[in-house]
């Protein structure tokens, strides 16, 4: 028996290539699940027509805006924060100047993504012991369990689409505008070293079977009523049909211990805090970057040894366009990215940028309310003629401009702790800087000024795109990993999440985590060795 530890992007993706290996593949998950009460109003409304949803309904499935301090709004699911829990009992994090969350959630964060994809770059990679020919096959592969809507347009020259089949997601008018003004100015962005295009989702943007299409209702930031937008949970349910898969929920894994030929894990019943072993031939860890960190450091008894999380800087900058598109609340439209900006480096030395626009949804009408508070009607009309004009942008930088996080496990003594401290890169701020005057700089080719004063930094982890605990080296040192994903001194077991990634470019991180899984996976049957 072979087993997959999580059941997020990672896990799916490496399950899918071992399977087709022919191996016997036993995945072990916590296994959260939405609330059965939010689980029929989702059903109710996936089966009937949007004219016929009820208000009481979708508003059960929205999320309260909180003053917390987030540079965004901490997202929910369905308006559910299940995959938040730590259903476990053990996944004891102290985190300072760090924001990262973890996921006992089947499907794992991929409950929440905003479902932008793009593939690495050879230069976003270079640093790795692998390259894009090598992750090439997988990224197809990616997109045998995940949904694409995307254009073939600029962006193609230097990210390739491969996926075999997609389909076409309408942008919203604001969007439409702004693209408009984006190709009117093409040569010009190009010379500054902007290339942008439509931005690329995993959603099923068209109707298959007796499963409905996008009907452009808003609520994509809430959750999908007819949930097209990709989850690794849709995958488990696509991977229980096929022979050799077995799913197990309810079970924490603690540590992995090689012994011979044999794989053994001591796991934990969370519900019931029943102790005990399982064993197999190999182990593939996809537990999340804090999951695994803490699974391996246990293993190997690593207590106290400190290592780096590499973390792409994320951060929010709204613009505001030079002209207004009239009846942007009013509109039917999905609430996703809309647009992608790939952006060269703009200090010395520096990596190139991603930069997601967002355009009108009901979220920026509540944030001014709520800033506005009794004053919010009387302001009604500046508030509209705002809405029309405001794209919000969310940017990514690559991690070799970007903040870090060290983590270390520490022995306590009823449960072990993972310590994560912050470790600012003042060169992030700087990129940023430097990202902002450019877009200053090209007001007039994007139709839209930044609002520098309104720019909000993530904390380190915050965008949630993390990795690099344990990265893949040719010549892998004490606790780095070889090419399969396998530290120093073990054969068996492969860890495939994004732990393993050596940095984290700017561009969206969940296709390459899946690509890189399944290259791992997908070496089964042969005898993993250096090449």
């Amino acid at each position: 028996m072979v087993y997959v530890i999580g059941s997020g992007p990672a896990g799916v993706s490496v399950a899918h290539a071992l399977l087709k290996q022919g191996a016997e593949v036993t995945m072990l998950d916590v296994g959260l699940e939405l609330e059965p009460e939010r689980i029929r109003i989702v059903d109710s409304l996936s089966q009937s027509p949007p004219e016929v949803w009820s208000g009481a309904e979708l508003s059960s499935l929205k999320w309260n805006l909180t003053d917390d301090a987030r540079v965004v709004p901490r997202k929910l699911s369905y308006g559910s924060d299940f995959p938040y829990r730590d259903a476990t009992g053990g996944m004891f994090v102290r985190q300072t100047g760090v924001e990262i969350v973890s996921s006992c959630a089947r499907g794992g964060l991929s409950n929440l993504w905003g479902s932008a994809v793009l593939p690495y770059r050879a230069e976003d990679i270079a640093d790795w012991p692998i390259g894009v020919d090598e992750l090439a096959p997988h990224y197809r592969a990616a997109f045998e369990l995940m949904p694409l809507t995307a254009q073939r347009d600029d962006l193609e020259q230097e990210f390739p689409l491969y996926a075999s089949q997609y389909t076409s997601l309408n942008p919203s008018s604001q969007a439409r505008a702004l693209l408009r003004d984006l190709d009117v100015h093409r040569e010009t962005l190009t010379r500054e070293g902007i290339r942008y295009g439509q931005a690329r989702l995993a959603i099923q943007a068209e109707t298959i079977g007796d499963r409905g299409g996008c009907v452009y209702c808003g609520m994509c930031l809430y959750g999908c009523p007819r949930k097209l937008i990709y989850s690794a949970a849709q995958s488990v349910d696509l991977l229980q049909s096929r022979p050799g898969f077995h799913y197990s929920s309810d079970v924490a894994v603690e540590r992995v211990i090689e012994e011979g030929a044999e794989v053994r894990l001591l796991c934990r019943h969370p519900s019931s805090q029943l102790r005990f072993t399982l064993r197999g031939t190999r182990a593939y860890l996809a537990a999340g970057v804090l999951g695994t960190a803490k699974i391996m450091l246990a293993s190997v008894e690593a207590h106290g040894r400190q290592l780096t999380i590499r973390d792409s800087q994320y951060f929010v900058l709204p613009l505001l366009r030079m002209k207004r598109t009239q009846g942007v609340a009013q509109e039917f439209l999905h609430t996703l990215a809309q647009v992608f900006l790939e952006m060269s480096a703009c200090i010395p030395g520096g990596n190139p940028a991603h930069l997601q626009l967002y355009t009108y949804n009901d979220l920026y009408r509540r944030a001014l309310e709520q800033r506005l508070g009794p004053l919010a009607n009387i302001a009604g009309r500046l508030s509209d003629s705002l809405l029309g004009r405001l794209v919000v942008l969310q940017g990514y930088l690559h991690s070799n401009d970007s903040s870090a996080i060290s983590v270390r496990l520490e022995r306590r003594s009823a449960k072990d702790e993972l310590v994560l401290d912050a470790k600012i890169n003042p060169q992030a701020r700087a990129h940023v800087s430097g990202i902002i005057h450019k877009l200053f700089k090209c007001r007039r080719s994007l139709g839209a000024i930044p609002l520098s004063p309104l720019l909000q930094m993530g904390k380190p982890g915050q965008g949630s795109h993390i990795g690099g605990t344990f990265p893949m080296r040719r010549v892998p040192g004490e606790l780095e990993a070889d090419i399969f994903g396998r530290l120093t001194g073990m054969q068996r077991v492969h860890i495939v999440d994004a732990s393993v990634l050596p940095s984290i470019p700017a561009t969206t991180i969940t296709l390459s985590v899946m690509a890189n899984a399944h290259r791992i996976g997908s070496l089964y049957g042969r005898e993993y060795q250096m090449v």
